[in-house]
């Protein structure tokens, strides 16, 4: 038994609907919506020929369309360009982000190389559970290895 064939432009249109209000969903949060609606059609193309249930694929996208779409706005969210100046402010602007002064050679010190690695994750822009699949750790893992690492780093923070 094979999967069915899907005239696939059709589906594209019958579904048109869902695209759009999954990427409005998440649209602003790191990805513009037309960027997320591409992302959405892209995902149509792998996702209906896995379907192996006519009659189910409604569902099965519904499930599963999210998903991509929110990933696309994650990676779009990482790579968006922040000037300089709105960093570190300028002599007539102050600074949106101050960062707290903490010795360089006293948070080496404090924190060993995976703690070092996984705030450097989690400063990037990664997710505590994608910092977790990448160590091999669950999310709530992550969340307490996090605590005790603001516990380490706090006596330090000025």
């Amino acid at each position: 038994m094979g999967f069915p064939k899907y005239d696939m432009e059709s589906e594209l249109r019958r579904f048109r609907p869902l695209v759009t209000a999954t990427a409005r969903r998440y649209a602003g949060r790191g990805a513009e919506f037309d960027d997320l609606v591409q992302e959405g059609y892209l995902a149509l193309l792998e996702l209906i020929p896995r379907c192996g249930d006519p009659e189910r694929l409604p569902l099965f996208l519904k499930n599963r369309l999210p998903a991509r779409v929110r990933a696309a706005a994650r990676r779009e969210w990482r790579q968006q360009y922040v000037p300089l100046e709105d960093v570190e402010g300028t002599p007539e602007e102050p600074a949106i982000f101050e960062e707290p002064h903490i010795p360089d050679r006293a948070v080496e010190e404090c924190l060993c190389g995976e703690d070092r690695e996984l705030v450097i994750l989690l400063a990037g822009g990664f997710s505590q559970k994608e910092a977790a699949e990448r160590f091999g750790i669950t999310q709530q893992a992550v969340s307490a290895r996090l605590r005790l690492v603001r516990k380490r780093l706090a006596p330090l923070i000025q």
